[in-house]
């Protein structure tokens, strides 16, 4: 057996290309706050968060949450977002302590590069056992601010806000 040290660089490996680029405004510590409803048109509620955002390869950027549910329970989030070049379009997912389901977005940036728009679906608010269309929309305030808003369709296709999470760099 050879003692000398293999190369196991893949030169077939994707490597960061400008649509890349714009997952680095969410790398870092996040305060997060936010105010959210239980129910559509329900009473607002607030909750207090934390995010760490991280790269993977420059390909990713992928986040762990903490927070507590209205109950006093813990909650952990991860998210995960990038650029797919074979499909041409943003592409992540979700998971939630709270949620054994798996939220696959599709998502776009706006010309300006200030908003990207992710588009998944989910299981439906209102009727238990099936699936109603969701988007999530990260809009960038500024180097150290940015929010998340969350809207769900309604039965007449409506779309209908119902949580916006701001977040200010903290690290």
């Amino acid at each position: 057996m050879s003692t000398e040290t293999q190369d196991n660089t893949d030169t077939q490996a994707t490597k960061p290309i400008p649509e890349h680029e714009w997952l680095k405004n969410l790398l870092g510590e996040w305060k997060v706050v936010t105010e959210f409803s239980e129910e559509p048109g329900g009473p607002l509620k607030k909750m207090e968060s934390t995010e760490s955002v991280k790269s993977l390869g420059g390909l990713w950027a992928y986040s762990e949450g903490k927070s507590q549910m209205p109950d006093g329970t813990p909650a952990t989030t991860y998210m995960a977002l990038g650029y797919d070049v074979s499909f041409k379009e943003y592409r992540g997912s979700f998971i939630g302590s709270m949620s054994s389901h798996l939220w696959k977005y599709v998502g776009t940036l706006s010309e300006d590069k200030k908003t990207m728009t992710l588009n998944c679906d989910g299981p439906s608010f209102t009727e238990e056992g099936k699936t109603a269309p969701y988007r999530d929309v990260l809009e960038l305030v500024d180097a150290d601010h940015r929010t998340l808003t969350s809207y769900g369709k309604d039965g007449k296709g409506v779309w209908t806000q119902f949580m916006k999470a701001s977040y200010t760099r903290v690290g």
